[in-house]
């Protein structure tokens, strides 16, 4: 290799993770070469002083790793869900509507209020209502989205403005509660459901969208995230929104776009996904298919082995699980990748059996949550070597090690057990991705690999671990947030290597020797994607 190769971009640090196996004797990597947005060089400091570039970035003491890249986001789609007030932790349904009157202050006789972040624990073994709300705002429509995003609460105006009177038929696994008198009580079920209340509340503008979603992407990549696989379409201006940011500038960050394929939704629709496969633009690309085997365990939609302590969770949320199994074999027939939502036991045995049936497929295919999984389930999974993805800080932030929760009620002690066992999935999978799920959780990387290993909320220092022999170890969580999630969907990125996309983390300390609590909270000092500084000072 010549010594004369002009470069883009030389980039030297402290340390250097390449996530690539290192023949014996190699020298610690420190310095990188890059050109045309991908990697061109890599090396020591040594080396990189006689290779020539048109410009040098030298990061010190800090840490280089791939590009963090969360498998699990809603960008656009969770504009609508994160809207309003967002009310987080409050401790009761009471509290909760006192906190909202108190957070909008005096509105206008028939202006929407929107909140979001309720969890279903607030309403303690009640099923939730919309109840305080109607009595803290009577003259005010009142929409807010529970924290999993599966359900809503509505007050009586925002039925009445909705035309919602009482139960009916809905598509899917959509459900509006009512009481005994046959009233809606304002508990919306899932996307059919909930799609009522969305109907009738005035819509964000695409301007906000637009701006909105811009605004998250870059509070992501200041995170130190690279890229983001978005697992919906639940806007079907989508495209509309990612064009329009790149038609401006540029997009913070790589979005990779599986848009979804519900029940309830028109046959044509799988056809249609197989169809959008490949459009996108310079930072976001369609690629894959979502689906949803069940819901919640907290609002009872999760599908379970035997039922819940309220006597549910016994369905899928395809009515006919057929249609399930004629999508996912249309998608691997067109060679899409497909991830499936489950969350339940039985969900998640399901989905593992239907992949198992497609025989010996080169198509990639991950079921998405894994929340509660059985032993034997485990033992399948390491069989089959389906991919999985999860989510940490869904166990962190909202289970409480006594069991006082919402969705470990619903389980019962010994179920509760198997609250997300992220390192049997992480040894039996084929690849095990990290994410947030944002909205329903935050993005930040550096949280969520530090829950994974402290299996606690590591910020918070009154908080305790569960389950703590699921925790990973700093470099399987690093691997997590890189490889893993390549590696899950079929790509070949998540490395430092000759010809890779040049999509760069760069943290003040080297994070596989942080504590949880250091890991949380360790600057962030710079991310590249496609060798271009995204966020984080110049050197």
């Amino acid at each position: 290799m010549t010594n004369g190769v002009q470069m883009d971009l030389i980039i030297t640090a402290r340390n250097i993770h390449t996530l690539t196996p290192a023949p014996a004797g190699t020298n610690a990597i420190s310095a990188l070469g890059i050109t045309g947005g991908r990697i061109e060089r890599v090396g020591t400091r040594a080396q990189a002083e006689l290779w020539q570039a048109a410009s040098r970035a030298d990061y010190l003491d800090a840490t280089i790793t791939p590009g963090l890249v969360d498998a699990h986001v809603h960008p656009i789609w969770g504009q609508q869900i994160a809207r309003g007030t967002y009310l987080g932790k409050v401790t009761g349904s009471k509290h909760a509507a006192e906190f909202l009157s108190q957070q909008v202050g005096e509105v206008a006789p028939g202006e929407w209020i929107f909140a979001w972040g309720l969890e279903q624990s607030a309403f303690g073994a009640d099923t939730p209502s919309g109840a305080d709300f109607t009595e803290t705002f009577p003259h005010n429509p009142v929409f807010v989205m529970l924290f999993d995003g599966h359900a809503a609460l509505a007050n009586a105006k925002a039925l009445e403005q909705a035309h919602i009177e009482g139960a009916e038929p809905l598509a899917g696994a959509g459900q509006i509660i009512v009481d005994e008198a046959g009233k809606p009580t304002g508990f919306l079920r899932e996307a059919s459901a909930i799609n009522r209340l969305k109907e009738a509340a005035p819509p964000l503008t695409f301007e906000q969208k637009v701006k909105n979603t811009l605004a998250t992407l870059r509070a992501m990549a200041k995170n130190g995230l690279t890229g983001g696989e978005m697992l919906d379409f639940d806007d079907p201006q989508s495209l509309q929104v990612l064009a329009q940011i790149e038609a401006e500038g540029e997009l913070p960050l790589r979005l990779r776009v599986a848009p979804w394929v519900l029940s309830g939704h028109p046959k044509g629709r799988v056809q249609q996904i197989i169809d959008m496969q490949g459009i996108g633009g310079r930072r976001y690309c369609v690629r894959g298919a979502k689906m949803m085997i069940d819901g919640t365990i907290d609002n009872g939609s999760g599908w379970l082995a035997e039922p819940d302590a309220m006597g549910e969770g016994t369905h899928s949320a395809y009515a006919n699980t057929d249609e399930y199994l004629e999508c996912l074999r249309a998608f691997d027939a067109a060679g899409v990748p497909t991830s499936t939502h489950a969350i339940g036991d039985r969900g998640i045995e399901f989905v593992i059996e239907a992949i198992a049936s497609l025989g010996h497929t080169s198509v990639y295919h991950r079921i998405e949550h894994i929340e509660e999984i059985t032993d034997r389930a485990v033992d399948a999974l390491a069989s089959t070597r389906v991919s999985a993805s999860m989510q940490p800080t869904h166990c962190t932030h909202f289970l409480d090690p006594d069991g006082a929760d919402a969705w470990s009620r619903r389980l019962g002690r010994e179920r509760a057990k198997r609250a997300f066992r992220l390192r049997d999935v992480f040894e039996a999978a084929q690849h095990l991705a990290l994410g947030s799920d944002w909205p329903i959780a935050n993005f930040d990387p550096r949280e969520i690999m530090a829950d994974a290993i402290s299996r606690r909320h590591t910020k918070d220092p009154a908080s305790r671990p569960i389950t703590p022999e699921q925790a990973l170890t700093n470099r399987q969580a690093l691997q997590c947030y890189t490889r893993g999630v390549a590696g899950s969907n079929g790509s070949t990125g998540g490395r430092i290597a000759v010809g890779e996309l040049a999509d760069l983390t760069i943290f003040a300390a080297d994070p596989l020797q942080l504590s949880p609590e250091e890991l949380a909270d360790v600057e962030i000092v710079a991310t590249y994607v496609g060798g271009q500084r995204i966020a984080g000072a110049t050197v």
